[in-house]
């Protein structure tokens, strides 16, 4: 695949890469063709640490692009010019979005792990334990990566047999079915590497994973994933069995979580979630918020974004930005104790059992919005919902806003797409995002996802 055939230049800088919050030494920055043929600790732990790299680089792309796609917020940037596409379009396969933000980071790292898990083959001067914790963690970072890129195919479909020479033939385009399904098997044989890796990893983790950086607390990291995936897949059993191996906690802090970890340092990246000149939130953050019992809003729409001077562009006019990136260097969620809540209470509304459902949402409602809770059962109070799947939808889209584009994700998910507002009439909604130009011109015939997608 095309793409796989640039990443044998571009992978280098990943696995060379390090910077001050990730706590990556210099290891003489080890060739490809090096951990390939004569890999050693030292380029086995800076690969592991450029799987984090392009991650976190990769996360803060998505949730830029699908938030947008969902109307939590935009990039009104007159030089950058990117807005047309986010929420217009048509967005065909040769856009920007299509490939260097939704697809060539993510098969970057997907890349990535594939060469880090052959050289584990072998590595010399690594235990057992050391080589099956390895293999954990970089199974897990290939099945996030993976995950990012069918989210945005869906029916599409994606490759995921990429682990072939990257001059050779294409690899195939996977349906939607099996893409998931190749998700689900490397999350679980993840955890079972992680089960057999000892008690620390030969390498260090940024901040952003205190808490969970040896291998038996990161499989509950890698059981938070899972339980996403199993909602996704509408496996709601399966989700609540992930969900009993993750950190899920109602008792805990809802900030409990994996966090991507940015930083300012020399050599270091920052977040570009943090970007006030143009970075700004969609106006119904606030305009659609529930009332607490003081008449004042939701305090998730209280805090989470600050009033700033009115701001037009292409129809679009919003006078809010975001404040959960407060600095150049903050971190950004990867998953945290708060969607954990707000999956299970999914998974038990699909079981039928309403009641616990209830409870979860009643936790988020109060701890989180500030909110009265609703009752069991469900009878919903003025300004609140007509059912109780769409007040759900609503503790979600107030709880995660600006972090991973959940929005357009779970509107999709449950065929809403259609209740998105656009600013204006001639705005749309994408449903799918097209492969990129490259992956259509290296196959013959052309898979169906090599069209423009005009949106709702």
């Amino acid at each position: 695949m095309r793409t796989m055939r640039q990443c044998s230049a571009l992978v280098l800088l990943i696995l060379a890469g390090g910077c001050k919050t990730l706590d990556v030494p210099d290891f003489n920055n080890p060739s490809l063709e090096d951990l390939t043929t004569n890999p050693t600790l030292a380029g086995v732990q800076a690969a592991s640490t450029g799987l984090l790299l392009g991650s976190r680089r990769a996360a803060a792309n998505f949730a830029l692009t699908v938030g947008s796609f969902g109307r939590e917020g935009y990039s009104l940037n007159l030089a950058q010019g990117s807005l047309p596409s986010y929420v217009i379009g048509p967005l065909d396969p040769g856009n920007f979005l299509t490939g260097p933000l939704l697809w060539r980071e993510e098969y970057r790292t997907v890349r990535s792990a594939n060469v880090l898990l052959a050289a584990l083959e072998k590595v010399a001067g690594m235990s057992a334990a050391e080589k099956e914790a390895v293999r954990g963690f970089a199974k897990t970072m290939k099945a996030y990566a993976l995950l990012m890129v069918i989210v945005t195919r869906d029916t599409f479909g994606i490759p995921i047999a990429v682990d072939s020479d990257p001059s050779g033939t294409p690899a195939p385009i996977a349906a939607k079915a099996e893409a998931y399904g190749a998700i689900v098997q490397l999350l679980n044989e993840a955890r079972v590497h992680l089960q057999a890796g000892g008690n620390a990893f030969p390498f260090k983790l940024p901040s952003g994973f205190t808490g969970f950086d040896t291998p038996p607390t990161f499989i509950q990291f890698n059981r938070a994933l899972k339980a996403r995936v199993d909602v996704y897949l509408n496996d709601w059993a399966a989700a609540l069995t992930s969900l009993g191996g993750s950190f899920f906690n109602t008792a805990a802090p809802l900030t409990l979580g994996v966090y991507h970890s940015f930083g300012t340092g020399s050599g270091d990246e920052t977040n570009p979630m943090f970007a006030p000149a143009f970075l700004y939130a969609d106006t119904r953050v606030r305009s659609e918020a529930q009332q607490r019992a003081d008449g004042s809003l939701d305090l998730r729409a209280q805090n989470k974004v600050k009033q700033v001077p009115s701001f037009s562009l292409l129809g679009i006019t919003t006078d809010l930005q975001y404040t959960i990136y407060d600095g150049p260097g903050a971190s950004q969620t990867w998953i945290r104790n708060e969607e954990l809540i707000l999956l299970r209470a999914e998974a038990n509304l699909n079981l039928g059992n309403t009641s616990a459902a209830i409870q979860d949402i009643n936790v988020i409602r109060v701890n989180s919005g500030g909110l009265a809770p609703i009752p069991d059962p469900y009878l919903p109070g003025a300004g609140q919902p007509a059912t109780l799947l769409d007040e759900l939808l609503y503790e979600k889209r107030y709880s995660l806003w600006w972090e991973w584009g959940h929005v357009w994700i779970d509107m999709r998910h449950y065929n809403k797409l259609n209740l998105i507002p656009k600013a204006q009439p001639n705005h749309k909604v994408y449903d799918v995002v097209p492969l990129p130009i490259d992956e259509c011109l290296a196959r013959t015939p052309q898979p169906k996802g090599c069209v423009a997608v005009v949106g709702l």
